[in-house]
């Protein structure tokens, strides 16, 4: 739009005289100011919107709501393919923490430098760092939780198990967080915490479902 104006100014100057001149700059740059205030609200309106999507998607992913077709198209957008298996990790530490907070966006140009674009999703909830990887991609986890447990001044990050599906990560994320609380009620100070290796305890504390799954694994 400012090219054109621009342009058309160029070919109307040469038949004006006078006051009609000056008069043609003013207006051109009325426009040109009217069209940059426009299009900086229509970017901070985007990227409003586009923010609003992203935490109602993560809300949905990680409590397991919506549709489990419309949530795996969702998720595509955002670099996910729930089809597969995913594991998350989830960094607490001494203060709440979310997406815009310098921390998160340390820890999240410390994964995008080191593996790109390996379907990696970083986000906060609930004022904790989470990172929601592939299944196999467990060296991307690890390198989470060094990150994590740095910027935070040591905090503690649990990672969950694999699960596959669309509800894997809800699995998972609920493994991270159940093993969260776990390591504060036994007084566990590792810095990173592995849910396979702690489903021991869920079992002495007759928790059925987990005496399944220690069995099974």
């Amino acid at each position: 739009l400012i090219h054109a104006h621009l342009v058309t100014a160029q070919a109307v100057r040469p038949q004006l005289r006078g006051p009609a001149a000056d008069h043609l700059l003013a207006a051109i740059t009325q426009a040109v100011d009217a069209f940059a205030e426009g299009y900086e609200r229509a970017q901070r309106l985007a990227v409003r919107q586009q923010e609003a999507a992203r935490r109602e998607f993560i809300d949905d992913l990680l409590y397991g709501r919506s549709d489990l077709g419309r949530l795996a198209e969702r998720a595509e957008r955002f670099g996910l393919i729930l089809a597969h298996a995913h594991a998350v990790a989830v960094a607490q530490g001494a203060e709440p923490y979310d997406d815009g907070y310098p921390v998160t966006r340390r820890v999240e140009t410390s994964l995008l430098t080191r593996f790109g674009d390996r379907r990696i999703l970083l986000t906060t909830k609930d004022g904790r760092l989470i990172c929601i990887a592939p299944g196999d991609e467990s060296d991307v986890l690890r390198y989470f939780a060094k990150q994590a447990y740095a910027a935070t001044d040591g905090g503690q990050v649990a990672i969950g198990r694999a699960h596959p599906g669309v509800g894997g990560v809800v699995h998972s994320y609920e493994e991270a967080l159940n093993t969260l609380d776990l390591a504060a009620r036994m007084h566990l100070d590792d810095p990173v915490l592995h849910a396979a290796d702690l489903l021991v305890y869920p079992v002495l504390t007759r928790d059925r479902q987990a005496m399944a799954d220690l069995v099974r694994t």
